[in-house]
């Protein structure tokens, strides 16, 4: 059972009117609360579902940016399936389009998740109870996150902070200003957060959450505003070891599993449940058809997403997270060899459905094309479009590779290596004899592989621009960020386009 149930449920609910538009479109309120709503908790509660809920949206927007542009996920047209007019393909050639769908993804999710906060706080200063102020802080931590990625994907964006008063087709605020409102925002409350771990707080921001969104801030500042601040970021992410509250788990997949609340290591997660909270989809986004037999879904799978070959080839045999991946003969529920009646004739490994780790070409693949993501425990009889495993935002192995590019980027490459080999060592594989950029950023993706920071990492190595399977490399840096969408720029004439669109 999850931790904090209530609290799931009002996700959950808030959710449900979220997933209902494919546009994600802001919901507008024209009476708030009166003040004498919120004088205790559990009132407060029931105000902030919808502030967490929008990333019901995740896996379809942001996360697709940070996966399927990078080099180690794709989604291949099989036939007909997934062509989309070319635009799966095109996110992996980087040839991004205003017009494609996924270029607005994210900017939905993440702007209705803004839109929720700024219209909660507002409803939270009305009612100035202590409590209420206590979670507008918190609110702001989490207004900042979602800024935190919009910057990362679209650069200069619309910077709102109120809910009464705000424009309504504001400008467009420049990354350098987008990164110092994040920055001030979270230092200015981080002090005065929640300290405890688990229980009422699980899934919900406190001051640990400020530390790892504070050290990925300043990791990545060199890149968003050309200044880099190593020291800050590693001192965030000292903050968050040496406080004691989290560990590494012995099993590295109890990070992902269905009921995954009790892991020691997950440090802010979207809380998901396949009856209170839809949105965690990935299965029915990369399983196969057929996989419907194999865990007794309720619903047939798309047969989409996959691993990259090299990226699946990257692994030693013995590395425990090749568990990531859904390789090989496939069987249903009884054991029975899985089949698929309709495999092209010329696919060697069908009917029988044999994974294999290597896809013909991004825009004419076979059905059985490709390692399939299997980082997430799947459950038997479960929904593949409502799954029941939290999704980490923030963990600590993430927390402890970060620290060890920063000690290595601050010249202490001794203790950058203990830090990678302790990540190594959990993963069953021998230790690193020696650290460089290279084999960190390997490491970095066998490690967090579908946690949503390859593309982040990438930009930030400086490999996003280099060739991979069926990509060439380009030095066009405008491809560093995507473009904003059309519809979005047509539903707000003050928006101004990023260069190269």
């Amino acid at each position: 059972m999850k931790t904090n149930k209530f609290y799931q449920t009002l996700i959950g609910l808030a959710l449900i009117s979220i997933v209902a538009s494919c546009e994600l479109e802001e919901e507008i309120f024209t009476e708030i609360l009166s003040s004498e709503f919120g004088e205790t908790s559990e009132e407060v509660n029931s105000l902030v579902g919808a502030a967490y809920s929008s990333y019901g949206g995740w896996i379809g927007g942001p996360w697709v940016t940070q996966v399927i542009s990078s080099d180690i996920g794709i989604v291949p047209t099989r036939g007909t399936d997934w062509a989309e007019n070319g635009q799966w393909a095109r996110i992996h050639e980087h040839k991004y389009d205003p017009d494609d769908f996924y270029t607005r993804g994210a900017w939905s999710t993440l702007y209705t998740g803004v839109n929720n906060v700024n219209r909660i706080i507002y409803q939270l200063e009305g009612v100035g109870t202590d409590a209420a102020l206590q979670t507008i802080k918190e609110l702001r931590v989490l207004r900042a996150l979602n800024y935190y990625y919009l910057m990362d994907i679209y650069g200069n964006i619309p910077l709102v902070t109120s809910f009464a008063d705000a424009e309504a087709s504001p400008s467009t605020t420049q990354r350098a200003g987008v990164f110092a409102f994040c920055v001030s925002e979270v230092e200015a409350v981080i002090n005065d957060l929640p300290t405890t771990v688990g229980g009422s707080s699980y899934g919900k921001i406190n001051k640990w959450t400020a530390h790892a969104l504070l050290s990925k801030l300043y990791l990545n500042s060199e890149v968003w505003i050309g200044t880099p601040q190593w020291s800050k970021a590693l001192q965030h992410a000292d903050a968050i070891i040496d406080s004691g509250n989290y560990s590494l788990v012995p099993n590295f997949f109890d990070n992902f599993a269905i009921e995954n609340e009790g892991s020691s290591e997950n440090i802010f997660v979207l809380v998901y449940d396949k009856v209170f909270s839809g949105g965690m989809n990935l299965a029915v986004r990369t399983l196969h058809y057929s996989s419907q037999q194999t865990y007794n879904f309720t619903q047939q799978p798309w047969n989409g997403f996959s691993s990259m070959e090299d990226f699946y080839n990257s692994f030693e045999a013995n590395d425990v997270r090749l568990g990531s991946f859904i390789v090989g003969q496939q069987y249903d529920s009884s054991g029975a060899i899985l089949l698929d009646n309709q495999a092209e004739p010329e696919d060697p490994n069908g009917p029988p459905i044999d994974f294999t780790p290597k896809i013909r070409n991004v825009r004419d693949a076979m059905r059985q094309d490709g390692a399939r993501i299997g980082k997430f425990e799947m459950e038997m009889g479960g929904i593949p479009g409502a799954m029941s495993n939290d999704f980490p935002l923030f963990r600590l192995g993430d927390i402890i590779l970060t620290k060890a590019e920063l000690e290595l980027r601050l010249g202490n490459a001794g203790d950058a290596l203990i830090l990678v080999n302790m990540i190594r060592e959990r993963a069953g594989v021998a230790p690193f004899t020696e650290l460089t950029y290279e084999n960190l950023l390997a490491e970095r993706g066998r490690e967090t592989c579908f946690e949503a920071y390859r593309r982040q990492d990438q930009i930030r190595f400086g490999t996003f621009n280099d060739a991979w399977f069926d990509k060439p490399a380009d030095p066009s840096t405008h491809i560093n960020i995507f473009p904003i969408a059309t519809t979005n720029m047509e539903a707000n004439p003050s928006l101004t386009q990023n260069p190269g669109y």
